[in-house]
């Protein structure tokens, strides 16, 4: 039997809580994306065998050290999954890919499709909360993990925090080994334009992600509970009543608050000056630790100023970077046979 499965990517706007004086941490919001996907296709095997049939171009100037490094991390998930089942090899072959260290959440969507895939070939039907414990995910947010389940608009309730809870300290998912997923607290589909702004930026990630949150966090609880008002009393009533000006100005002040001002301020001023020129035409964020932007546009009017001035952005300065045009998967993976 051969099964074909694709997972959304996702925006994350960001965590909600790195003070931890409530008793609780982390919470995450984000969007889940119809594009870019992982796309793989996958039957039995007596041994695990990983190729490429990429048919698309990909900007990637390390494209073979990037192919390598996805082979990696499928053989470590492969191994913990069919360990756990008890069965020997699986053949996957990649169609698709999310760039990396982009913050579009390629990590966990490679982890939860090749879990997935591998539970569904071997009629196991694992769910969503053991694959992620298997493969080590949702540790800091669970935005990914809900992403891939079930789309949509994503807020999770983070982590108990303190001596004996879930978690004991400030740290990314790569480093929460052995923490359970965050409970998801609201999901709600959305309909608006989603642009995504790619520039060649800072792609922040492992020892360094890690550095990062010891050396900022706690985040002072002043700019914690600002953040909370703006979710709670301005971007959710927005979401369910359809208003994309109070949510996409709450978008726009996230950006200069709490951690996300920190992930922002990491990125080179390239990306920060790319930023603020969309947002003086709209609502824009940085996803995760970006470089990726992304621009929420209500109608094609202001999608079409969105990619002109991304475009014109990049000529002008003379860098290179992807523009791509989508919306919000709210549904989660698809799998085919």
């Amino acid at each position: 039997m051969v099964l074909t499965l694709k997972s959304p990517s996702r925006i994350h706007i960001g965590l909600i809580d790195l003070n931890g004086n409530i008793g609780r941490v982390d919470g995450g919001m984000g969007i889940s994306l119809d594009y870019p996907n992982f796309l793989i296709e996958g039957r039995e095997s007596s041994e695990i065998e990983i190729e490429f049939d990429i048919n698309k171009k990909i900007m990637d100037n390390n494209l073979e050290n990037t192919l390598k490094n996805i082979e990696n991390k499928l053989l470590t998930i492969s191994k913990r999954v069919l360990n756990y089942i008890g069965e020997d090899g699986i053949y996957i072959n990649v169609k698709d890919i999310i760039p990396l260290h982009s913050g579009l959440g390629s990590g966990t969507q490679m982890a939860l499709s090749t879990g997935m895939l591998i539970s569904k070939i071997y009629n196991r039907n694992l769910d969503i909360k053991t694959l992620s414990d298997i493969t080590d995910r949702g540790g800091t947010s669970g935005i990914g993990v809900y992403s891939f389940e079930k789309g949509g608009f994503i807020i999770d309730g983070g982590h108990a925090f303190g001596k004996g809870k879930d978690k004991e300290n400030f740290a990314p998912s790569s480093a929460s080994k052995n923490v359970r997923t965050p409970p998801l607290i609201f999901r709600h589909d959305f309909s608006w334009y989603i642009v995504l702004i790619i520039p060649k930026g800072e792609n922040i990630y492992g020892d360094r992600e890690v550095n990062i949150f010891k050396k900022y966090c706690p985040i002072p609880l002043n700019e914690t509970q600002r953040i909370c008002h703006i979710i709670l009393m301005k971007m959710l009533p927005a979401i369910v009543e359809g208003d994309i000006v109070p949510f996409g100005g709450g978008i726009n002040e996230l950006q200069y608050l709490g951690f996300k001002k920190i992930e922002l301020d990491l990125q080179r001023g390239i990306v920060k000056d790319l930023l603020r020129d969309l947002q003086k035409i709209g609502y824009s964020g940085l996803s995760s630790f970006g470089p990726t932007i992304y621009s929420i546009c209500e109608d094609k009017e202001s999608l079409k100023r969105v990619v002109e001035t991304s475009e014109e952005f990049f000529d002008n300065h003379g860098i290179d970077g992807d523009i791509i045009i989508t919306k919000c998967n709210n549904e989660g993976f698809k799998l085919n046979k």
